[in-house]
């Protein structure tokens, strides 16, 4: 079979990436004309991916408020206002120009398509339609859509709609209009995070490459994944729903895996090329020493985004799908195009470099060698202290409390979040959000039927929250009835009946959830189903509640599995497995303290703090940020497991392998944090938490886990560290990646 002969004289057989890598290298013209061709194609599949990505994508198939949602819309064509339009004025709404003005935008609102229902101040002038400063009154819509065709059904009304008509200053808000807004801030910020983050980037990238035309090459291999995975994210949008936040995630996701691996690729190659002088012979050990380091880190990565897929949501699945396609062409890009422009570019590579002269150190030097040794001869006060530290941290996440963020996640200057706080302001806000309860097939004109009615709309007004329940057969306070209810508010059809339960709490709060449950625990004459947007966050968060045991359990199998192979043993894996789960713990204490608690919030653009925890946005940094920290750990474990085999102690192949991987993966790390420094930059709440949480994950893994938490457990560990539950085959495993200082 054929060898290989890789520095040190020893021969190793070839092995699958060792074949890929001559391969590439015998055509390395074509391989590049493959990939661009491949790129080409490529683009033009992702060009305005962005105009067919959506918001939605937050309601699971089946779901009861969907299902009451769609009775509302279909058979009581009514229910809560989809679209609410906040008309303002100078003077006053009952001006004859207002007047005039407003009576024909409700005429107009009428006559377009997909309206179902309008209710208006004017003409009627509808007292609860009125602000109370007498500048502002609403308009009503209902619409017959959904989180998938809100784009094409709500967009075209709302520009028909808003804007300056007579005296009137028309805007829009409502769950669908802050969900189109958000939409719209988000693609926004996309170019804008790509702007900023670009030039900084490209930066850190001149300085951590050394050179110009290095930096050049890993930034081109980051572009080629993203527009590779845009393609793919494009093609899904034509069969299910796909979020533009996948879009956000992606590119920011794409370049820093992308730079990650190719950083790895170039850092070996720098080293056997030096060792051998020939270039083509130390790419071939490049791709097959570091090309397994890579493998191993794109499955990891790719296992836990995987985890996304087990919740039934297609904005957790698209991130999924983008996550996945641009982690394996990041990969597949570092192993195979990166080494074909590696051997054209030659000595080029180095061309304005910034490197006068490398530093080498023996197998016991260097700062990230002292470090570590100083580290591992006290284990016990660095393990207490950074324990003790890290359990601060996780301390806040203990008062999470799990909403979803409403139209104030946009920025101040929005005028679908200016309408809203106009609501709030002026209007009877609560009224424009109630649990709506649906109870199909009750005939409220029977007697019998009647009864019933009023002791269940008796019995929800009971309910912690509730401050009124309002149904054909009147509104009702604390268990009893007190006024009428108007005729006009389409309470009763021959299909049913339905009831809006009015609370005292926002309906995106954490306490909304809890209280659908509790409506829905209550007797009901016949079966009912409960929407509202209160009802579609109690959904989402049984959703998650539903997929987080099966997504854990596969982020844990799949983190076990792959690190077995990589480290032949069995407490490595666990010891990794654990410093994760705890570097992760601390990052949701500080998302926490941070977004929900408002600790700094004024050093991060001021934004509005609004005392939730988004049920989403933890999910999504688990699964992105244990795959970015198992990168950094499937690097520091190889070169600890090749220096144990090749003789060292534990303590000797712990501090050698931070030795030759710690400027690695704190160089990655920075790269990480300054792309999700540009992604906490957007305008939109959601990202900011996101971008926020994933660079703290990062700097804490970076930093407290690999640098120092994992040493000194390792030291603590000693020999324990190798143990396996059979015993070793005689003949050696073969050596893992060795990575350069």
């Amino acid at each position: 079979m054929p060898s290989l002969r890789p520095s040190g004289g020893r021969a190793v057989k070839a092995d699958p990436l060792g074949s890929l890598a001559r391969l590439v290298l015998r055509f390395p013209v074509r391989t590049l004309a493959l990939t661009v061709c491949a790129l080409v194609v490529a683009a033009v599949a992702g060009a305005g991916v962005g105009e067919r990505l959506y918001h939605g994508g937050t309601t699971a198939p089946g779901a009861e408020s969907a299902r009451a949602e769609e009775v509302l819309t279909t058979a009581f064509r009514g229910g809560g206002p989809t679209v609410t339009l906040v008309a303002t004025t100078a003077g006053s709404v009952d001006d004859p120009a207002a007047v005039r003005a407003g009576t024909r935008l409700t005429d107009l609102a009428r006559g377009l398509p997909k309206v179902v229902a309008v209710r208006s101040y004017w003409p009627e002038r509808i007292a609860a339609l009125r602000g109370r400063d007498g500048d502002a009154a609403m308009v009503l819509l209902r619409v017959a859509t959904s989180e998938a065709t809100a784009h094409q059904d709500v967009e075209p009304l709302l520009e028909r709609l808003t804007g300056r008509r007579g005296p009137l200053e028309v805007s829009a808000t409502g769950p669908t209009p802050v969900g189109l807004a958000i939409e719209r801030q988000s693609s926004a910020d996309l170019r804008r995070m790509e702007l900023l983050a670009a030039p900084l980037t490209a930066a850190v990238l001149v300085v951590v490459f050394g050179g110009v035309v290095a930096a050049g090459a890993a930034l081109l291999v980051g572009l080629a994944a993203v527009v590779g995975s845009t393609a793919v994210l494009s093609a899904l949008a034509g069969l299910t729903t796909v979020s533009v936040i996948a879009l956000n995630l992606t590119t920011a996701l794409g370049f820093a895996l992308a730079v990650d691996f190719s950083l790895f690729v170039l850092a070996r190659y720098r080293e056997e090329r030096a060792r051998s002088g020939d270039a083509h012979d130390a790419l071939v050990e490049t791709v097959r020493t570091t090309g397994r380091t890579v493998v191993c880190s794109a499955l990891t990565v790719i296992g836990s985004m995987a985890a996304l897929l087990v919740f039934p949501l297609d904005m957790l699945r698209s991130v999924a799908y983008g996550g996945m396609a641009v982690v394996a062409l990041s990969a597949l890009l570092a192993i195979t195009a990166l080494p074909a422009a590696l051997l054209l570019l030659g000595p080029r590579i180095d061309r304005f470099s910034l490197r006068r002269r490398v530093r080498r150190h023996g197998r016991g030097g260097g700062r990230w060698y002292r470090l570590a040794a100083g580290v591992m001869r006290r284990p016990v006060p660095v393990v207490l202290v950074l324990g003790t530290l890290l359990a601060v941290l996780v301390l806040p996440f203990a008062d999470a409390r799990f909403g979803t963020f409403d139209d104030r996640a946009l920025p101040r200057a929005s005028t679908t979040r200016q309408a809203t706080e106009t609501l709030r302001r002026e209007f009877d806000y609560a009224a424009l959000n109630p649990v709506q309860v649906v109870l199909p097939g009750l005939d409220a004109t029977d007697r019998r039927a009647g009864r019933a009615l009023d002791a269940y709309a008796r019995d929800l007004s009971r309910l912690e929250h509730v401050t009124r329940v309002e149904t054909v057969t009147g509104i009702y306070r604390d268990g009893r009835p007190v006024d009428p209810v108007d005729p006009a508010a389409g309470f009763a059809v021959p299909a049913g009946t339905w009831a809006a339960v009015v609370t005292d709490i926002g309906p995106h709060a954490a306490e909304g959830a809890r209280l659908v449950r509790a409506v829905r625990a209550v007797a009901a004459p016949v079966p009912v189903l409960v929407g509202g947007t209160q009802a579609w966050l109690a959904d989402l968060q049984d959703s998650i509640r539903a997929g987080l045991v099966p997504a854990l359990s596969l982020i844990t199998l799949v983190t076990l599995g792959l690190l077995g192979w990589c480290t032949r043993s069995v407490v490595l894996p666990l010891k990794a497995f654990l410093l994760n789960v705890l570097s992760l713990s601390a990052t949701f204490g500080v998302m926490v303290l941070v977004f929900q608690q408002g600790f700094l919030s004024e050093w991060l653009g001021g934004f509005t703090v609004t005392g939730v925890t988004d049920t989403l946005v933890p999910v999504l940094v688990l699964c992105v940020a244990f795959g970015l920290s198992m990168d950094y750990e499937v690097l520091l474990l190889s070169r600890t497991v090749e220096e144990h085999a090749a003789g060292a102690s534990t303590r000797q192949a712990v501090a050698r392998a931070v030795q030759h991987t710690a400027g690695l993966f704190t160089a990655s790390a920075v790269v990480v944090i300054v792309v999700m420094s540009a992604l906490a930059a957007s305008g939109l709440l959601l990202l900011k938490v996101v971008g926020v949480s994933l660079a703290v994950a990062v700097f804490v893994d970076a930093t407290l886990i690999r640098l120092l938490l994992a040493p000194a457990l390792m030291a603590l560990l000693g020999p324990a560290n190798w143990w396996l539950p059979v015993r070793r085959s005689p003949d050696p495993p073969p050596p893992l990646p060795t990575l350069p200082a």
